[in-house]
């Protein structure tokens, strides 16, 4: 038969319309009541698995689904073969890139320009990954995903995706950088454009929003970075012109603005620049003059801080020259860049000089080296974000769960990567749940809320009623999510013996109906000869009526308060619970809220049935013969009483319940907030908990 070949079972989102060799993307809706319109919107077209996405450039067929999602397949093979497609990408942004082209074509022929596309693919790296984006007078790169690394000074101007990574220096030294990401809008994919600065949330804009300038791309986040972080030239006073200048205390809390976003920053001309303003600002006085005073006293500080770091960089650098280390040169040269860009003394501009003459003058297998050494420390600093962002998801839990294996493994993982980038408290939270894995996973109990509530915890203490609370980590003393296993196993562990109780009484009943040994047969004078034995036929269940009727009996028999009067329910002594004449019976087997059942036991209510007048001789003999072999094994009841007849009149008695009725909310102990049984709920009330603990008491009542 040959080699067999692996079929791609992964569902097609996207295609191209009208040929294989086609730009035009689609995105097939998920809904089956979408798709209705899809079709008919493009009656008459075909879908391709287009060679832009990758695909074979077979065409494609819609297939509506109403139990799953909708989705795009080949059409099937004359031969009757599974149809084998080497296409990567099939989710909903596998046309991402043709998305990119056809929105920016549109907006720069809005601009006037005339751009070109290329899908480029240096290194083999798949399709769709890259979008270069030329015109007359600029040139962009866009990266939507991880797989070419940007690169900032090369003339292009990098565009990243989401997921594209971004260090810290980088940010500082270009001030932002631009994003890019496409939501799903109906059927279409529609373009976003970001600008992120460091100290700066991502902000998101339309593509109608941004502009081309001399500086590239620019959102209305740009025009606001810039002007921050340029430093405007003073002006020169002339008594001629009179100009409006705004009140000495508004513009002393304009200046501690800047100040702060200054040291933020870590601009030291522009922390120089401001604490000048301050001081030569007049017209302040009293309180906000010691704040501005106070303020520039810090930034003093802070300005000395930051000239003994300057010296260290420096000097760190020309160590690094001279003991030919050039990973650690490419280090502090990046460093010097985003820090002591400008205003350098002589002696550290010869440094600095020396340093860039000493990397350029590396070989190219050497410069290798030092990119790949660049390209760990990357990684190393990306996989100790996700540690943390692990470390930040687990804070809610003290217990290893199959259902934490795959974030834990991440965790461990990334770890592994990261090294010594991360923290002591890192590195220790990273140990215990290192530890937790290799005891292994803990069982996982599903148990009500309202069953484990009612116990307390074993492992946090917590009381009856209060949830439990985590015991590791640093968010120990918090509510957890969930009750803790041991304190689940108790209710596990009463429900199992409860079973085991059930069948051994169970196996004890069946042994005290059944006769004790074989019966013999008298002996004769002259026995007759005995044919031979049949072998015994195991007991088969009766069909046709009459089977039909037993089965009718114990479904009665399972009801018997429908058969009881509500009046009569404790007119006798129960011999299960010994609750006497009027009382109710002891909540032995809980079942409801309270101590006490809000009906009676199943054998209270049969002696009821045996003693009633109403039944014959027939039906009472074989109640009391069922009666006496369910009770062989309980102890007699010491104040039993005699039957008699029924009275006209009784007294009240103690109820918790009329079986003639469903349950209301207010009738029950609610659950969350522990009220009692007509008791309103606190501070809102009723609990949705305690109109539903209602509706199962119902149910239980009515079988």
């Amino acid at each position: 038969m040959g080699d067999f070949v692996r079929v791609d079972r992964r569902q097609i989102q996207t295609a191209v319309l009208g040929s294989a060799d086609s730009d035009e993307p689609l995105m097939l809706p998920m809904e089956a009541i979408e798709l209705d319109a899809f079709r008919h919107h493009y009656d008459g077209d075909t879908f391709w698995c287009g060679s832009l996405l990758g695909g074979c450039g077979g065409q494609l067929t819609t297939k509506l689904y109403t139990d799953r999602v909708c989705h795009f397949a080949h059409h099937a093979d004359p031969d009757g073969l599974p149809h084998v497609c080497g296409r990567r990408a099939r989710g909903v942004n596998s046309a991402d890139h043709l998305y990119v082209k056809a929105a920016a074509a549109a907006w720069l022929t809005d601009r006037g320009e005339h751009a070109t596309f290329e899908y480029t693919r240096p290194n083999g790296v798949p399709l769709g990954s890259v979008v270069d984006v030329c015109w007359q007078h600029g040139a962009l790169r866009v990266h939507l995903d991880q797989a070419v690394a940007p690169v900032w000074d090369d003339g292009v101007e990098p565009v990243l995706g989401t997921t594209v990574p971004v260090d810290r220096d980088t940010l500082i030294r270009r001030w932002y950088v631009h994003r890019i990401r496409l939501d799903s809008v109906g059927t279409a994919r529609h373009v976003r454009i970001g600008t992120e600065a460091f100290a700066r949330p991502i902000e998101w804009f339309a593509l109608d929003e941004c502009e081309l300038t001399e500086r590239g791309l620019s959102t209305p986040a740009v025009e606001k970075i810039v002007q921050a972080r340029s430093v405007p030239r003073p002006s020169l006073w002339s008594p001629g012109k009179a100009r409006k200048v705004p009140e000495p205390t508004a513009r002393g809390q304009a200046l501690l603005r800047r100040l702060v976003y200054a040291r933020r920053i870590e601009s030291v001309p522009l922390v120089k620049q401001v604490c000048g303003e301050i001081e030569d600002l007049a017209g302040v006085e009293g309180e906000f003059r010691e704040q501005l005073e106070a303020a520039v006293r810090h930034a003093g500080i802070w300005l000395v801080e930051q000239d003994v770091e300057r010296r260290k960089l420096f000097d760190n650098l020309k160590r690094a020259v001279a003991e030919q280390r050039p990973g650690r040169v490419r280090r502090l040269l990046i460093r010097v860049n985003a820090t002591a860009a400008g205003d350098r003394t002589d002696v550290e501009s010869a440094v600095y000089e020396r340093a860039v003459k000493y990397f350029e003058s590396l070989d190219d297998l050497t410069r290798d080296a030092v990119e790949a050494e660049a390209d760990t420390e990357r990684e190393a600093r990306r996989a100790a974000a996700r540690v943390r962002s692990a470390l930040n998801r687990l804070r809610g839990y003290d217990a290893y769960t199959s259902g934490l294996r795959p974030l834990v493994e991440e965790l461990l993982r990334s770890a592994a990567s990261a090294g010594e980038l991360l923290k002591g408290g890192e590195a220790r939270r990273v140990e215990v749940w290192r530890k937790r894995v290799a005891l292994g996973p803990q069982e996982q109990l599903h148990v009500a809320r309202r069953y484990w509530i009612q116990r307390s915890c074993p492992r946090c203490n917590a009381e009856q009623g209060k949830h439990c609370v985590l015991v590791e980590g640093p968010s120990s003393g918090k509510p957890r999510k969930d009750g803790h296993v041991e304190r689940l196993q108790l209710i596990v562990d009463e429900r199992k013996a409860a079973q085991k109780t059930a069948q051994q009484q169970k196996e004890a009943g069946h042994q005290v109906g059944a006769p004790a040994g074989p019966m013999q047969p008298a002996p004769e004078a002259c026995e007759p000869e005995v044919s031979p034995t049949r072998p015994l036929r195991e007991r088969r269940p009766k069909v046709g009526r009459e089977g039909q009727a037993q089965g009718a009996k114990k479904k009665i028999a399972a009801r018997l308060h429908h058969q009881v009067p509500r009046g009569d329910w404790y007119r006798m002594v129960c011999p299960r619970c010994h609750a006497g004449p009027g009382k109710l019976c002891d909540n032995d087997d809980r079942v409801g809220p309270s101590e006490k059942r809000q009906l009676p036991h199943d054998e209270r209510l049969r002696r009821v049935l045996q003693s009633d007048d109403r039944m014959g001789p027939g039906e009472r003999q074989e109640g009391a013969l069922e009666e006496r072999q369910h009770q062989a094994s309980q102890p007699a009841p010491a104040n039993t009483r005699p039957p008699r007849s029924r009275r006209a009149g009784r007294e009240p008695q103690e109820t918790a319940g009329s079986a003639a009725r469903a349950w209301h909310a207010e009738e029950v102990s609610c659950p969350k907030c522990q009220a009692g049984p007509n008791s309103p709920c606190t501070p809102h009330g009723p609990h949705h908990e305690r109109v539903e603990w209602a509706k199962n008491f119902t149910r239980k009542l009515w079988g």
